[in-house]
C-alpha cells in the first residue's frame, strides 16, 4: 500500500466494512427477525458422521476445562436471540431491528450511508 498500516488501522478498516455489508443487507430488506440458523441446528448439529458416537473437544464446561462430547450439541434458541442482542449493541446496531444506527455509521465515516439508509426507513433508533 506504501504507507504505514497499524494493526488498530486494519481493525477500524474491518469495522468499516463489516458495518458497510451490514448496510447494504438492510437495504436489500434484511431485520433482525430473519438472521437465524435452519431449523435442524437447533435440533442437533451435525458436525461429524452419523456412525461416530461422540466426538470428544476441548471446552469449558461449569468452569472446568477437558475434553467434553459435543457431535450431539444443539443450539438453543432462545440463548441465540440473546447472543443477537449482546452483538448488535457491540456493534452499535439497533437492538430490536438489528438496523445500523447513524452514529455508528458516522463514526466510521460512513455518513453518506447513513443517508441512505435514513432515507429508506432503515435506520437503526439511538439510545
Amino acid at each position: 500500500m506504501g504507507k504505514e498500516f497499524s494493526f488498530q488501522d486494519g481493525i477500524e478498516l474491518g469495522r468499516k466494512i463489516w458495518n458497510l455489508d451490514h448496510a447494504i443487507w438492510t437495504l436489500q430488506g434484511r431485520h433482525r427477525d430473519m438472521v437465524h440458523f435452519v431449523d435442524n441446528v437447533y435440533e442437533k448439529i451435525p458436525l461429524f458422521p452419523v456412525d461416530v458416537r461422540n466426538a470428544y473437544m476441548p471446552g469449558k464446561e461449569n468452569g472446568k476445562w477437558d475434553y467434553y462430547g459435543y457431535s450431539r450439541r444443539k443450539l438453543d434458541r432462545d440463548k441465540f436471540d440473546e447472543f443477537k442482542t449482546r452483538f448488535y449493541r457491540l456493534q452499535g446496531w439497533d437492538e430490536s431491528s438489528g438496523y445500523p444506527k447513524q452514529s455508528t455509521l458516522e463514526s466510521l465515516e460512513l455518513g453518506d450511508v447513513a443517508d441512505e439508509l435514513k432515507r429508506n426507513n432503515m435506520i437503526g433508533k439511538e439510545g
